[in-house]
């Protein structure tokens, strides 16, 4: 089992901050798949205003190149459009 921790800002626009977290509301079935698929075993993600944290446990397989080859072919992932 490995475990990572990747942070990331967002625009500093409240409006923007709200859309991003509605999206995240509900996670459609695809990308919630591709994660399983991957090898991410538990995933959280935590807000301070624009700073976001996300903690990942995953397989030993578990590769971010090989996530990325994934999300490329899964529309869902890739662009969050329909």
């Amino acid at each position: 089992m490995k475990k990572y921790i990747l942070a990331l800002d967002l625009k500093e626009d409240l409006a923007l901050i709200h859309e991003y977290e509605a999206w995240h509301q509900k996670v459609w079935s695809e990308v919630l798949k591709s994660i399983e698929d991957s090898g991410i075993v538990k995933m959280e993600i935590f807000g301070f205003y624009n700073r976001l944290c996300m903690v990942m446990e995953t397989t030993d397989e578990f590769s971010f190149e090989e996530k990325g080859k994934m999300d490329k072919d899964n529309i869902k992932c890739r662009s969050g459009k329909s």
